[in-house]
């Protein structure tokens, strides 16, 4: 079987993340440094307990992926439930208030207003991830916080309690994501922000059975910095990360760990998205202003 993850065969993978060469459409095995092939990938998938998909929230290929997976553990009868970022404690009360019969009777339009659908996340990229697991009939869990929580931790600005090396690697994040633009004195509460966020998620996952999802952003998907540090047993992670084009050494495109393991289980490498300057746009947006960046910010 060659290593190249020829998944479109199954009838489920995205044509346009099949590379012919390179890295491109495979996975790599972050511990045993190797490609896995598709029977390989996919026993991987169905021996865990939780699996952690770590995303680029704009990359529409991460999230045909993502469905994929969702399909493949329906396939196998294994899918306990998704749990997604996307979806607040609040909304979670929502679509606990209604039978499954009625969420699925909804059209999209209907569907965004009932659940009270957060603009900040693009419907056309997780509207249909959201219909799909409600057609499974499994568990669809908010696993957010409520954006006046988040706004609380932030203003309190309590560092939470972290080693040196993951509070390192989370405040630099945190300081590239927001272009530098972020001022010092709002770095702990918007590290508060992090954790609490991931500890939320965490719970949620948990509360899953198994084969329980959860769909995130990279940075919570993280084994050494995210979700799974609050986790046991351990989920899997798996980061869908993109390979910018020209680079000539694959393996930099790997994200640098906390500690001495792998930041993910298995890395999937898929294309880059062509975006305009977010710290252009930024500073645009607040005119060059930290105080006005809010702290709804997510990795």
């Amino acid at each position: 079987m060659k290593t190249l993850l020829a998944l479109g065969a199954w009838g489920l993978l995205p044509q346009a993340v099949l590379g012919d060469t390179g890295p491109l459409g495979r996975v790599w095995d972050t511990r045993q440094e190797k490609w896995l092939d598709t029977q390989v990938l996919r026993e991987r998938l169905l021996e865990a307990s939780t699996i952690i998909v770590g995303e680029r929230h704009d990359n529409p290929e991460h999230h045909r992926l993502e469905r994929w997976l969702v399909d493949i553990l329906a396939d196998a009868g294994r899918l306990g439930g998704v749990a997604m970022e996307m979806l607040d404690a609040h909304q979670q009360t929502l679509l606990e208030a209604h039978s499954l019969e009625y969420w699925r009777s909804l059209d999209d339009d209907q569907l965004q207003k009932a659940l009270e659908w957060q603009e900040g996340w693009d419907w056309q990229a997780y509207g249909p991830t959201v219909r799909r697991v409600l057609e499974l009939d499994v568990p669809l869990l908010g696993a957010n916080l409520v954006g006046d929580e988040v706004r609380g931790i932030a203003r309190a600005g309590k560092a939470p309690a972290l080693s040196a090396s993951v509070a390192e690697l989370q405040r630099q994040a945190l300081i590239e994501g927001h272009c530098g633009m972020l001022p010092e004195n709002r770095l702990d509460g918007m590290l508060g922000v992090q954790v609490a966020r991931d500890r939320a998620m965490a719970k949620a996952l948990a509360a899953l059975p198994e084969i329980g999802v959860l769909i995130c952003g990279a940075g919570h998907a993280r084994r050494d910095v995210g979700v799974a540090r609050y986790m046991t047993p351990k989920p899997l992670t798996l980061g869908l990360v993109e390979l910018p084009a020209g680079m000539a050494d694959w393996r930099q495109a790997l994200p640098r760990s906390a500690d001495s393991d792998p930041a993910f289980d298995l890395v999937w490498f898929t294309p880059s998205m062509q975006r305009d300057d977010p710290c252009k746009m930024l500073r645009r947006r607040f005119g060059g202003s930290s105080s006005e960046i809010d702290d709804q910010g997510s990795m």
